[in-house]
């Protein structure tokens, strides 16, 4: 076992809270875990013994990504045809049994003019527990889309650590959507490299952190390509003890004019017994760039309650309702019904798909 440094934040800025990163002790030896795929026929699926894709940044950093390149597993590698249009998702599903101390990896190459939505499951029996891990690199190259769709459900004893890097092309765009719904400790990294004029990132997460569960996040921007742009929104729910560290930063690389950034989180907190950091940050290396962020973080304003009472809702019907809102508002961007029932029925409102 060795200790592991992940999510640190691009620039140091927090020195005297500790929120700067985090350091994994005791980081437990992995193997490669059981993995279930549904390959598209317009995409070619070759396992690999090493990542082609150079040069990437991982929004949880060196140590994680030395961690899985040097462990003995094989690396589910995608590329899909130039020029397609991929029908069906790449789907990914992963379960976790028992004890776990489980890594995976994949890469997704999207060449020219190709659009393909790859989706990703991670699940567990009610009993697991243990460690697992999920590294995921990616390269869009020009005019082309990827969707990465993550949904993550796991027990109350089962540690999480979900890295995501990749590179973007001009006009390229890249969409991360990320629903976690349970776990111990889940860390969650990603890193987007916006090299290419007018390439793009949209990033939706929505949490639901409950009991003594906590959710460590850090997603990263890196703007060099002119009139890039990133939208990064959460939308996440505290409860009981939960804890929770986002981490956003976009970097406007000198270079970049032209290009834009925003990122917003809106948190409900429920409980008083809940801790919540937030740090939205933006470097700027370049004067002709726009940069916008925000978060809102708190209870439901007044007249709000005092409206839905009046309707008859108590408040703990009211937050209840609420809660489940925030998630679903990411849920109804998946544009695959497979994993919008898996939410539905995890919320407990599977009678309402």
């Amino acid at each position: 076992m060795n200790s592991m440094i992940v999510n640190t934040l691009p620039s140091p800025t927090w020195n005297w809270l500790h929120m700067n990163e985090q350091t994994i002790e005791d980081f437990p030896e992995l193997e490669e875990g059981a993995v279930e795929i549904e390959v598209p026929e317009e995409v070619e699926a070759t396992p690999r013994t090493a990542f082609t894709i150079e040069n990437v940044k991982t929004g949880m950093g060196p140590d994680f990504l030395s961690m899985v390149e040097n462990t003995k597993l094989d690396i589910d590698s995608f590329k899909v045809a130039a020029d397609t249009k991929v029908s069906e998702p790449l789907r990914i599903d992963i379960e976790y049994k028992d004890s776990v101390r489980a890594v995976n990896a994949a890469e997704i190459v999207v060449p020219e003019g190709s659009h393909v939505v790859c989706v990703m499951n991670f699940t567990s029996g009610e009993n697991a527990k243990g460690n697992a891990a999920m590294e995921t690199l990616y390269h869009v190259a020009k005019n082309a889309s990827l969707t990465l769709i993550q949904v993550t459900s796991l027990s109350d004893e089962l540690n999480f650590f979900n890295d995501i890097g990749g590179i973007c092309d001009e006009k390229g765009d890249f969409s991360l959507i990320q629903v976690v719904l349970g776990g111990k400790k889940t860390y969650l990294g990603s890193h987007t490299a916006l090299s290419g004029n007018r390439s793009s990132l949209h990033t939706d997460l929505a949490y639901l952190v409950k009991g003594n569960s906590a959710l460590d996040v850090n997603y990263v921007a890196s703007h060099t390509g002119k009139k890039t742009t990133c939208d990064i929104h959460a939308n996440g729910v505290l409860r009981d003890h939960g804890q929770k560290m986002f981490r956003g930063t976009i970097d406007f690389v000198k270079g970049c004019a032209g290009a834009v950034g925003s990122e917003v989180e809106d948190v409900l907190l429920m409980d008083e017994t809940v801790s919540n950091q937030t740090i939205p940050v933006i470097l700027c290396a370049e004067e002709d760039v726009e940069g916008n962020h925000g978060a809102t973080i708190g209870k439901l304003p007044e007249d709000l309650m005092f409206y839905l009472k009046s309707r008859g809702m108590s408040e703990e019907a009211i937050y209840e309702m609420m809660a489940v809102a925030r998630i679903e508002a990411v849920a109804d961007k998946i544009m695959d019904e497979k994993t919008r029932n898996l939410i539905a029925s995890k919320l407990g409102r599977a009678d309402e798909v």
